[in-house]
Formats: C-alpha cells, structure tokens, sequence
C-alpha cells in the first residue's frame, strides 16, 4: 500500500518537473526568437513608487500634460470677444426679428427651437444655466433666476426633426403689443432707458453680452452693473413714473431738516 502510494506521489512529481520543463523552453525559446528578430523587449511590469511630495508637485500618466498651454488656448480662442463691436441697422433689425419669431407676443416665453425629452426633466440648465457656445451654435445663459420646471412656460416650437409633423398652433385671436425698438433717452449721448420690462430678465449678458446675436450685442461688455447706467421703464415695467418733483424720495432723506 506504501509502496503504491509512493509510487503515484513520484509519478505525479516526474510529470510536474516535466511540464514545468516544457512551459519554460517555450517562453525560452520565444525570448531566443524574439531577439534574433530584433524585436523591442517588452516593458517591464515593475513601477516605481513615487513620493507624496512628488505627486503633489507633478501630474504623471498618459495625461499629464493635458492642461499644458490650456489656458492659452482658450485666450487665443476668446480673443476677439472684447474687441470693438461692428453692427448695423439691419443687424439689429434682424435680431429683433428673430427674437420675435419664437415668442406668440411680446414678453411672452420663447419657444424652445430643438426636441427635447417630453417625458422626463429636460436637461435645460445644464447648457442655459451659465450659457454654453460650441461652434456656431449658442446657447444662451438664462434670462432670470433659476426655476426648475422649463417646459412650465418653455414649449417646443416647430419639430426639427426630419419628416416630423407638427401640430397646427391653436385658433387664437389674441394680438400681444409689439416689442419697442429702442430705448428712449433724457437727452442726446445720454444711456438709453431699457425698452422691455425687466421681469425675468434680470441677466442682461443673456441677450445683450459676447455671445449675443449681432445687433443686440453691448458694444461695452465689460461694464457689468448695467443698470448703473441704463434705468428700467417704469411704464414697461407697469409702474407709476414719479414725477421729479417727488425727488428724492423720502427714504433718502428729503424730509429731514
């Protein structure tokens, strides 16, 4: 009975010293092919351990440099946002005409001119929330607060999908007043008053900023109070004008000695 077993524990001993034999003459002689081919040898599977202080001094990897030069780029890209603006009567009529074109009257919500998904939360805030530009399409930064729910009061017009109908707009006899073109102003060279209410159009850079349409663009950008200068409609805004002989009003002081 010993002897069987040892029989079959050296057996099982000759045939691992025989495969280990075979395995490793193939990888030899693939390693004798290989550099009688010339080939590169292949990297080794070692990696240094590098510092704490090294990681925090320098990125490593394939991506490393990813950022070298980025914000060159991006100078060299938006260089001419601030350069001087060049526009005309036609290109502001044009705006004008355009922005007309996606609302039913005017301070109405603008039509949303792309699908979107109908039956869940649209992704809205991830291009309008800061506003997004991506090569010469523009997505323009909200005009007001942050709300939620777009598609509340933001409907999708005509359906630009290839062979898509769309449904015919409902019967509505309901004429809204026509957008003022221009501001009016207290006197020649002075700021123009803002021609629209200014309800939910707190962002003016959402019309009026680098990435607005030609003609409705701000030829001073880098101004950013804008209402320092340009006051809003009281009439637009549905408010009564005061008259100057109100002023100033009491909260600044007009009725202390």
């Amino acid at each position: 009975m010993k002897d069987a077993r040892g029989l079959h524990v050296g057996l099982a001993a000759i045939v691992a010293v025989a495969a280990a034999g075979y395995f490793s003459g193939v990888r030899g002689t693939e390693r004798g092919v290989a550099e009688l081919r010339g080939d590169p040898a292949p990297p080794s599977a070692s990696v240094e351990a590098r510092s704490y202080a090294d990681m925090r001094e320098r990125a490593h990897g394939p991506n490393a440099g990813m950022y070298e030069g980025a914000f060159a780029r991006l100078e060299a890209a938006d260089a001419d946002l601030y350069a001087p603006v060049e526009q005309s009567e036609a290109d502001r009529e044009a705006a004008l005409e355009r922005r007309a074109s996606r609302r039913a009257y005017d301070g109405a919500p603008p039509t949303i001119p792309h699908r979107i998904e109908q039956l869940g939360a649209p992704d809205c805030l991830s291009c309008h929330e800061r506003g997004l530009r991506v090569a010469n399409l523009t997505a323009p930064r909200m005009s007001h607060r942050r709300y939620e729910s777009c598609t509340q009061c933001h409907v999708v017009g005509a359906d630009p999908r290839p062979l898509a109908e769309t449904p015919p707009p409902p019967d509505n006899t309901f004429a809204g007043m026509a957008s003022p073109r221009r501001g009016a102003r207290a006197y020649e060279g002075a700021p123009p008053t803002i021609p629209h209410p200014t309800l939910m159009r707190s962002e003016c850079a959402s019309c009026h900023g680098v990435h607005g349409a030609l003609g409705m663009r701000s030829t001073h950008p880098y101004r950013q109070s804008c209402t320092q200068c340009h006051a809003p409609s009281a009439e637009l805004d549905q408010r009564a004008p005061r008259p100057l002989s109100a002023w100033p009003p009491p909260s600044m002081g007009a009725d202390r000695p």
